[in-house]
């Protein structure tokens, strides 16, 4: 096995995606996600991903974000507002990052295909 490993960003990227499901019907406000993704790396514990995540527009209240993300936007757009109003909209080519326990709205304005990293402790 060979410890490094491309990540696509291309049209083969997405159509290698399977389903998933993060977003509950507890926290979505509005839209259908239809989630898909790609795990690009994952750690013994499964505590650290790295992957490339799509979702169609939707809308969802998340009370507390379950881990420390790094985020890079390469298609769509994404709108982050925070419980105490504060909103932020990132678009391709922006990155971010989110703090556990964020609480707020978590909007995807367009189709969106990220790539992230992410921490659950």
């Amino acid at each position: 096995m060979t410890a490094v490993h491309p990540i696509p960003t291309d049209a083969e990227n997405v159509a290698a995606m399977t389903p998933s499901a993060y977003v509950t019907a507890d926290t979505l406000r509005a839209g259908d996600p239809q989630e898909h993704e790609m795990v690009h790396l994952s750690s013994g514990d499964e505590k650290f991903t790295v992957g490339t995540w799509r979702a169609e527009p939707y809308r969802e209240f998340i009370e507390s974000y379950p881990g420390d993300e790094y985020t890079r936007v390469l298609e769509g757009s994404v709108t982050l507002t925070a419980d105490d109003g504060v909103a932020h909209t990132f678009g391709p080519g922006d990155a971010f990052t989110l703090a556990r326990g964020w609480r707020g709205e978590y909007r995807v304005d367009e189709p969106l295909l990220k790539q992230f990293a992410i921490y659950v402790s």
